[in-house]
């Protein structure tokens, strides 16, 4: 056994008893309760701490192991078996650079301003593996966010001019997933605000293009996913997973919360977003107030426009997230149009051919077939829109 801190800056929340065999935490000793409000959202509940809840968050915190290549690369560094994967053992503090959590050893002397990652360099290691291909695997340090940046696909933290940035690479076929993300910074710059959504560009490592975006999170802010906003309100009877998270949003007084759902729910429709899971959206929080600041900005959208697809099934049907299956089912959840201009989309499906044409692995024929169907759900939620008004208009 091993016994380590919580905390959340230089705060102790509590310490807990980790099992070094087994990698799970077996006890909490609640030593600090005048700070225990300072615990990640939703851990303790009715004054309670959650075991298999704190276990979950912790495993959800981290890089999972099934990141491509991962487990090779830690098994040949001597770091970890091929059974076991866990940031505990690695004597890094866990930081993160979505949060101010972080693990110290419980009778160990440190403040979180003399180590956290937005105020410090850190170590590139693990990044420039999965990126540069560098097969140097002796003497890795781990101290870096992508130890604490969740996810399959190839990603890295880098900091630039001082500013903290998340490069992200696509699948190796034909790497699409960037210029997705490329493409829905476009989307949203003509019909959200712009503090709505987090903005992508194209950059080059190796001759290989990755999308990079600035950290949206700030020394005074966290990313609180929706399934934890969503796990700690229950369901009422009859309510659905829309009308649950928007409830649960109510509840904790984020500004214009139908409205922002509802923009979601269409800028996916049009860029046929088909992993909008409950990981990838959620709200700010501040961390020293605990105030809940706003929804988080829109981000992560590389998993569209048919990403994954031949170029024959471009435009097929598939199932979708978060609140339906089925995308017009889930679209139909909408209730807000009035922030929808058709008009601010003209020429949008312009940008979206060059974007396209830039990466050299697709063919002509997807990007046509892609430009086609935007066109066409563009279309069908602005019939959408009158629709739903001159239903209003007739009650």
């Amino acid at each position: 056994m091993s016994k380590f801190t919580l905390m959340n800056k230089n705060k102790k929340i509590f310490d807990f008893e980790y099992n070094d065999e087994e990698h799970i935490i077996e006890k909490f000793e609640r030593n600090y309760p005048n700070n225990e409000i300072y615990a990640p959202f939703g851990l303790i509940k009715d004054d309670k701490i959650d075991k298999n809840q704190f276990n979950r968050w912790w495993k959800n915190r981290q890089i999972p192991a099934s990141r491509n290549g991962l487990k090779e690369i830690l098994y040949k560094s001597n770091i970890y078996d091929k059974d076991h994967f866990d940031l505990l053992d690695s004597k890094a503090y866990c930081l993160s650079l979505s949060d101010q959590y972080w693990v110290k050893s419980i009778d160990e002397n440190i403040l979180w301003e003399d180590i956290n990652f937005f105020d410090h360099e850190f170590s590139e290691d693990i990044g420039k593996i999965f990126f540069d291909g560098n097969n140097n695997l002796s003497n890795l340090n781990l101290n870096t966010p992508d130890m604490t940046s969740n996810g399959n696909y190839e990603k890295r933290w880098k900091i630039i001019n001082g500013d903290r940035y998340l490069l992200k690479a696509g699948s190796k076929m034909i790497n699409q997933e960037p210029f997705n993300e490329v493409i829905a910074t476009k989307l949203y710059e003509r019909i959200l605000n712009d503090d709505e959504y987090v903005k992508y560009s194209i950059v080059y490592e190796n001759d290989r293009a990755v999308s990079i975006c600035k950290n949206f999170i700030t020394k005074e802010t966290e990313l609180i996913p929706a399934w934890k906003i969503n796990e700690y309100y229950e369901f009422l009877d009859n309510e659905n997973k829309y009308e649950h998270y928007i409830r649960c949003l109510n509840n904790l007084k984020i500004p214009n919360a139908n409205i922002l759902v509802d923009k979601m729910i269409i800028c996916d429709f049009i860029l046929a977003n088909k992993d909008r899971h409950f990981n990838n959206f959620g709200v700010i929080r501040n961390v020293e107030t605990l105030k809940f600041e706003k929804a988080a900005p829109l981000f992560d959208n590389g998993c569209s426009l048919w990403f994954d697809e031949n170029d024959m099934y471009v435009g097929e049907f598939f199932l979708t997230k978060p609140f339906e299956e089925y995308e017009k089912t889930q679209v139909s959840l909408v209730r807000n149009f009035e922030w929808f201009d058709i008009q601010k989309l003209e020429g949008f499906t312009n940008e979206v051919k060059e974007i396209l044409l830039s990466n050299k692995l697709l063919s002509q024929e997807r990007i046509d077939k892609i430009i086609e169907q935007i066109k066409k759900r563009i279309e069908f939620i602005n019939q959408l829109k009158q629709s739903k008004e001159t239903n209003n208009d007739n009650m």
